[in-house]
């Protein structure tokens, strides 16, 4: 076979030099995928329908030597599960990756290689989605009307994220582009025969899973799990269970936020949060004795249909009881605010916990008065007044405050599960 090319090439040296040098779509070998799992660039033979791929590889390259003109072209993609930026850098590793092995196994074949990275794989989706004539005709427009938005590859997983279904559909079918593909270019392709490549004894094509969209929702058939759209989310504030105050030493504060999901908004919830340190030193005569009881609401953005993440804005207000001492004196009253912030959620992979982080601004104003202990009769605590004792009336001090009041990095969990929203 290959005296044969070579004959045939001193024929058509002509040829060579101008039409063969670049050769249309329809010459090209059909592309060979190698699959990665989720965040990795490491090829493993056993995965999925790596071992049929590898041996079609070793059919094509193991025995053969490129001719003038040939090149095999090796691409990196990735899904579009998280940051573009990331997906971008996993795409051009697992190509890499497979230059990597193909120079190992096919050392001949080094110096016609062309490496490069698509990072996430937007075509073959807006492909899929587009090819598909089961799909509801009104779903199927809206899903590549966002795939050809001009916008942010980020900002389109957001979109596609608020179509009924899709998490369960990337779930199935994701893992389709997390590969690297080998396409053989041939100068004559017209000269080899599926015979010469031994395409007859390894199969070289597996069938895609199918997509099936109905009028509400996306039907991925080899997926039973329901998306997750829980009730209400419990966390707790990392920053105020680590605080420490020097002199004073560990003084973790207790807290508890309780955040609603209403079944029928796609971007408010609702939420209570609490905090109660109840710490008495006597043997110093320090105190830090806090009831606080805050009730929000926020707007998500994005709306979303499933679990509310990401950015949000958020406006409340609280009351608060509050008995603090310091060296023998301490300060006791009541007092109201009002807050606005903006945060973050992140959810963490596809388990049920969260990150939670914001800061609030906003005012404070309480009514106080201080105390002191043991400078009376009675070697106890009493207010510090010095007035006329019938005139006395509690809460004689005021205090207002503008500026930060409540920063929070909290972690929390999902719970319950709504059967629709």
């Amino acid at each position: 076979m290959r005296h044969r090319i070579t004959i045939l090439i001193l024929l058509f040296t002509g040829l060579v030099s101008g039409e063969a040098q670049t050769q249309p779509d329809s010459l090209r070998s059909a592309a060979i995928r190698v699959y990665f799992p989720f965040g990795d660039a490491t090829i493993h033979p056993s995965y999925k329908d790596n071992s049929q791929s590898l041996a079609c590889l070793d059919s094509l390259f193991a025995e053969s030597v490129p001719m003038p003109g040939d090149s095999v072209i090796l691409v990196g993609k990735a899904s579009m599960d998280g940051p573009e930026s990331y997906n971008n850098a996993l795409a051009r590793q697992r190509a890499e990756a497979l230059r990597t092995y193909f120079i190992r196994r096919y050392p001949r074949y080094a110096d016609v290689l062309s490496v490069r990275s698509e990072g996430e794989a937007w075509d073959e989706l807006r492909a899929t989605v587009a090819d598909d004539s089961l799909l509801v005709r009104d779903t199927r427009r809206t899903v590549i009307d966002i795939i050809d938005a001009d916008t942010a590859a980020d900002r389109k997983e957001l979109r596609l994220d608020d179509v009924p279904g899709w998490r369960d559909y990337a779930r199935t079918h994701y893992p389709t582009f997390r590969t690297a593909t080998v396409t053989p270019i041939h100068a004559f392709p017209f000269l080899l025969s599926d015979a010469d490549l031994a395409f007859d004894e390894v199969p070289c094509e597996w069938p895609v899973p199918e997509l099936r969209f109905l009028p509400d929702r996306l039907d991925a058939p080899a997926l039973t799990r329901r998306p997750l759209r829980p009730v209400l989310g419990i966390s707790t504030n990392l920053i105020y269970d680590i605080t420490y105050v020097p002199g004073y030493g560990m003084t973790s504060i207790p807290s508890f936020t309780l955040e609603y999901y209403p079944a029928h908004t796609r971007h408010f919830t609702y939420g209570l949060d609490l905090e109660w340190p109840m710490w008495k030193h006597w043997d110093t005569q320090r105190f830090l004795q806090v009831n606080n009881v805050a009730l929000w609401a926020r707007r998500y953005f994005p709306a979303r249909t499933d679990r509310f993440r990401g950015l949000y804005l958020q406006a409340g207000a609280n009351v608060a009881r509050f008995g603090v001492g310091w060296d023998a004196r301490g300060w006791k009253g009541e007092g109201v605010g009002a807050s606005v912030g903006l945060g973050h959620k992140w959810l963490l992979g596809r388990s049920r916990l969260f990150i939670d982080c914001g800061l609030a601004l906003g005012v404070f104003y309480a009514q106080y008065d201080p105390f002191v202990y043991g400078n009376d009769a009675t070697q106890r605590y009493y207010y510090d007044y010095s007035g006329d004792p019938t005139l006395f009336r509690e809460r004689n001090h005021r205090f207002f405050w503008a500026g930060p009041t409540r920063l929070y990095i909290s972690i929390g969990i999902d719970l319950f599960n709504r059967k629709s929203r």
